[in-house]
């Protein structure tokens, strides 16, 4: 449950797990303060703090973050249709309420290509980096087509930089992501597909993390390595859990990555 007020969301702790939602891997604009984090995403920003069994978003941007944080979902509701399977019980009773966000797609799109390869401090310095750019927001499709490879190329961005120009450009003289929204799953993600530097597990966060396709499982190296039986292709394993989970594959995927890639890396 939660409820606005001028400048304020106020959200029930035990619906919104604001370290496991943030630190699960599907958000890169975000950095830790005193009692806190603060939260950017698109033109806008937030910061989140809890204060006893309530968790505070403080914004001028408050519907906005209402759609963000997703705080319409009944998230435990999912818990528990996941709460059948025994591999989840630790992972789930480990990340608390944690939300899957809704991020703006253009932004996602790009943010994945930048994480191909790449590990989320220096992610997160790269878009913090073209943010900056752009006077602290993240540009539209047509103001990072006409950046110039140099330009990308000293923020960092290595040889993804003409994967970022290219795939701008297309989302900019098209109507693609317009698309993308209405289009079933399987649809969108040859869609995603066809943009320079999206493949298989790029589709699957996009379409996870700013469309809202909770049937997908994408497979990093942490899933791989944990998930796999005997000599499973990533293909094979991302086929076998979707199928498993079903419409829920990508909340279990996201709880078993923080536990398994953030609680207990470096124990297995």
């Amino acid at each position: 449950m939660y409820k606005t007020e001028a400048n304020r969301i106020i959200v029930d702790a035990a619906d919104l797990d604001i370290k496991a939602t943030l630190e699960c891997g599907q958000l890169f604009r975000f950095e830790k303060i005193d009692g806190g984090y603060t939260v950017k995403s698109g033109a806008d920003s937030c910061n989140v703090y809890s204060v006893g069994d309530e968790v505070v978003i403080e914004t001028s941007a408050v519907d906005y973050f209402v759609n963000f944080f997703n705080l319409d979902r009944d998230v435990n509701r999912l818990k528990r249709e996941l709460a059948r399977f025994p591999e989840l019980t630790d992972p789930l009773n480990s990340c608390g309420a944690l939300r899957i966000l809704h991020q703006p797609l253009f932004e996602t799109i790009i943010s994945f290509i930048i994480s191909a390869n790449n590990n989320i401090p220096r992610i997160k310095t790269i878009i913090s980096r073209i943010c900056a750019e752009f006077g602290g927001v993240f540009p539209s499709p047509e103001q990072l087509a006409n950046v110039q490879l140099r330009t990308l190329n000293a923020l960092g961005c290595g040889y993804r930089s003409q994967y970022i120009i290219d795939s701008s450009k297309m989302c900019a003289e098209s109507d693609l992501l317009n698309r993308l929204y209405a289009a079933q799953t399987a649809d969108a993600q040859k869609m995603l597909m066809s943009l320079p530097g999206v493949g298989q597990k790029i589709a699957d966060c996009v379409s996870l993390f700013a469309l809202g396709r909770l049937e997908v499982f994408p497979i990093d190296t942490w899933m791989f390595k944990t998930q796999r039986i005997g000599m499973e292709s990533e293909t094979q394993v991302r086929t076998r859990l979707m199928n498993k989970y079903g419409a829920y594959a990508g909340y279990a995927q996201q709880v078993l990555f923080y536990y398994n890639a953030i609680l207990r890396k470096g124990q297995i």
